[in-house]
């Protein structure tokens, strides 16, 4: 009964996080965090799932797969506060790039 609620709760921050990914869109560093807090929930699931199969590679993949979306995420960021001077997209002209 207790993994159920745990999956509940799990599957709530997994919707809280799309929301949140939807209403900062315009912010680049506001909807990285989202989409880690997103990373960090479908991992928290898959954790549970894990408990049932005894399988930890398919974890120790998607860390890898997560440390490297983040890293890429944070390095455009910077790319583009360098160049542009802010991460807010509105002010954003794409086509200079």
């Amino acid at each position: 009964m207790a993994i159920y609620y745990y999956f509940y709760i799990y599957f709530m921050m997994f919707y809280f996080s799309i929301y949140m990914y939807i209403y900062f869109y315009q912010q680049i560093l506001l909807s990285l965090l989202s989409l880690e807090f997103l990373m960090l929930s479908v991992l928290l699931m898959l954790c549970l799932i894990i408990m049932i199969n005894n399988n930890l590679m398919m974890m120790l993949f998607y860390l890898v797969f997560v440390v490297c979306e983040s890293v890429l995420g944070l390095s455009l960021l910077i790319m583009m506060i360098r160049s542009s001077g802010n991460d807010n997209l509105r002010m954003l002209n794409l086509i200079l790039w």
